[in-house]
């Protein structure tokens, strides 16, 4: 939540478009948020109950005894894999139905990142379960190493999604670009003409993009947001429940800055 308030309020002070901040949709991500917090527990739960059960951790990983090398071998595998789930969650129709939830809104800013369906956070919570409770043994590594793993993924996240105004032309940003997320590549990836550039999956890290073809990036950002057709009920529950809303008209309320 932290990393959210700070792109709100940085967000505010360079917006990317106008208004920098929706109160409607920023609340309803909120919620969204809270709820589908609640549902992670629940399936941690139910994660830790099949974990007294079954054995995991067939691959064991020892060898890397360095903290700082637990760390980048985690943070790779937990990126790499969010890539390709997302990936999949627009290629492949079923995952879309409930993907275009977080695809909804025609203002992306910080809060956006709550903005997710059910099916998603699922989804999204097994990578790490899977990776590192069933597939490979971490537990000779520092307690500390996935929760840290998970928090930066975290702050990207937020920061990806903020509504913040870039220079894509300026050395410093071309440097960054080249291997880590930000608001001008993601706002590719939200793009109302998603259906003609459909790219920029990554979470934290641009290069699986542009390794396996799916850097759509342009130099100047989208002119719109949003699905551009299959529009839904901005609601908590109608964003669930997947109600359709009327499509809104050409003339978008949000504009270029």
């Amino acid at each position: 939540m932290g990393s959210i308030l700070l792109f709100l309020g940085l967000g505010a002070l360079a917006p990317r478009v106008q208004p920098a901040v929706s109160a409607r949709d920023s609340l309803t991500d909120v919620a969204t948020g809270g709820l589908l917090y609640l549902v992670r527990l629940l399936i941690m739960a139910a994660v830790g109950w099949v974990l007294t059960v079954l054995p995991g951790g067939w691959i064991p990983l020892e060898a890397l005894a360095h903290p700082a090398l637990q760390l980048l071998v985690v943070f790779l595998m937990l990126d790499f894999a969010r890539y390709w789930m997302h990936r999949a969650s627009h290629r492949v129709g079923f995952l879309w139905t409930f993907h275009r939830t977080h695809h909804s809104g025609e203002l992306i800013t910080s809060t956006t990142g709550l903005r997710m369906h059910v099916v998603d956070i699922f989804l999204l919570t097994m990578i790490p379960v899977v990776l590192f409770q069933f597939l490979f043994d971490i537990s000779s590594f520092g307690e500390w190493v996935l929760p840290v793993a998970l928090m930066i993924g975290g702050f990207f996240d937020a920061f990806e999604h903020a509504n913040l105004r870039v220079n894509s032309q300026t050395p410093w940003f071309k440097a960054w670009n080249t291997v880590f997320n930000n608001p001008h590549f993601h706002a590719w990836h939200h793009t109302r003409d998603g259906h003609i550039k459909d790219g920029n999956y990554g979470q934290a890290l641009t290069i699986w993009d542009r390794l396996f073809g799916s850097d759509v990036t342009e130099d100047e950002p989208p002119e719109r947001y949003g699905l551009g057709h299959q529009w839904l009920e901005l609601t908590v529950l109608g964003l669930q429940l997947l109600r359709p809303r009327e499509v809104p008209p050409d003339h978008s309320p949000y504009e270029k800055h």
